[in-house]
């Protein structure tokens, strides 16, 4: 089974896990202006054309956060929105998951960022490189995203 993960944020990516454990990761594709912000075509192209040979979709259900500011939190449900019409598209199966589910299952629930990055290595060694720096956390939680919808 191919599985397709989602961390819908702007460190996010969707990766593709196929049943050796091998990974193809499409990060947010981001552009500046002014502020940083996601470069919709490309990202609508990109992620579309990857999730025509999947079996499902698991995105990570998420909300905006304590004290986030309002900007912040719009934007933030822009992008959520926008990768969920991207997966319902694919016309394949879409599940939502919340943090604390997929964490508790994966034995991460009360850890740190690393701590995922750390999983995702162990779980699908090819993911190494794209997981290296800190601020990859939101690649790998998309691969352990699709790694726990095996389990679904």
């Amino acid at each position: 089974m191919i599985v397709a993960g989602i961390d819908p944020g702007m460190t996010g990516a969707m990766v593709i896990l196929f049943p050796d454990n091998s990974t193809i990761v499409h990060r947010v594709p981001l552009m500046t202006k002014g502020k940083t912000q996601p470069a919709w075509a490309a990202w609508h192209t990109l992620w579309t054309g990857a999730l025509y040979d999947t079996s499902m979709i698991v995105i990570e259900q998420v909300g905006s956060m304590p004290k986030q500011g309002i900007a912040s939190a719009f934007n933030f449900g822009r992008s959520y929105g926008f990768v969920h019409a991207i997966a319902s598209s694919a016309g394949m199966p879409v599940h939502f998951v919340t943090p604390a589910v997929w964490k508790r299952e994966m034995g991460l629930l009360k850890a740190d960022k690393n701590a995922s990055r750390e999983e995702a290595r162990r779980l699908m060694p090819s993911i190494s490189k794209e997981v290296a720096r800190v601020k990859d956390d939101g690649v790998a939680e998309a691969a352990l995203l699709a790694y726990y919808g095996r389990t679904m």
